[in-house]
């Protein structure tokens, strides 16, 4: 009965270590992949067109840069320059995540910034909030009421429509909106 128990548990043993070992392996081999297919996911010609009208790719800038902002801010994502089809520069785009959550975690965007330091336009890249309700902040009209605003100071909850009945969600996405302008005045301007 004692040996018989020792060899289920070896055998347990065996198979957890080979699950987790190709699980593991797995991780390590999809993660560029991954990385690769989301980026090209940002590159959605609506995604670009919502954030910098007029633009047809996001550059990378600087990694070396980009990791120090990423230190000082640990809901930055990236940064990135807006050029247009000949390859002028349009503004800059940053990508962050909310410092708030919302109702069911972070949402994350995209906010453009035009070089006299207007927000051109915000795209919601992900979120979890609920459908219907608190997903209204990824709809155009509710974004559209960021358009034009100044990237000198943080926009204030009463210089902004939140979405009746879905506050923690319009919260998170204005602190979104609020990070990526503090990224924009320190880093950019």
């Amino acid at each position: 009965m004692k040996n018989s128990f020792v060899r289920l548990a070896g055998v347990l043993l065996l198979i957890g270590a080979v699950s987790a070992g190709v699980l593991a392996w797995l991780n390590d081999t999809t993660k560029d992949l991954i990385a690769q297919n989301e980026a090209m996911a940002s590159m959605d010609p609506a995604v670009l067109e919502a954030v910098m009208p007029g633009s047809v790719l996001f550059k990378e800038e600087d990694a070396d840069f980009v990791e120090t902002m990423k230190a000082e801010n640990k809901q930055f994502v990236n940064l990135l320059t807006a050029v247009d089809a000949s390859g002028n520069v349009l503004g800059k785009v940053v990508r962050t995540l909310s410092t708030i959550k919302g109702f069911n975690g972070d949402i994350e965007i995209y906010v453009g910034f035009s070089p006299d330091g207007k927000i051109t336009g915000t795209s919601v890249l992900s979120h979890s909030e609920t459908e219907g309700l608190g997903s209204r902040v990824t709809t155009p009209g509710f974004r559209a009421q960021f358009v034009g605003k100044d990237a000198s100071g943080e926009i204030s909850e009463s210089d902004f429509d939140a979405i009746s009945g879905a506050t923690y969600s319009s919260k998170s996405f204005l602190s979104a909106i609020n990070n990526a302008i503090a990224v924009y005045a320190e880093y950019v301007k």
